[in-house]
């Protein structure tokens, strides 16, 4: 099970509340999960998602893991940014 909340101190207390009724492991903060790895940059605030090894165990199943790699069609000046990002619920 994984606890995400931006209050430390409300997992502090969920963990110390779980841990009477059950023996619990903590492993920290997660690395990985369904197959995506997690990188954080706390100071920057930073999260960032990577599927490169879901990708390439799927492109092995299918054994097209050895083709050719073409860059995205999206002109080199086009840069996204999280203010691209929908912010209103009827945009999103």
């Amino acid at each position: 099970m994984r606890v995400t909340s931006s209050n430390m101190n409300k997992i502090k207390n969920l963990k110390m509340q779980l841990s009477i009724e059950f023996d619990i492991k903590d492993f920290g903060p997660t690395k990985k999960i369904l197959g995506m790895k997690i990188t954080r940059d706390k100071q920057k605030g930073i999260l960032q998602l990577s599927q490169v090894e879901y990708i390439n165990r799927v492109l092995h199943r299918f054994n097209i893991g050895n083709v050719k790699a073409v860059s995205t069609p999206l002109a080199r000046h086009f840069h996204l940014s999280k203010e691209q990002s929908p912010q209103t619920d009827e945009e999103k």
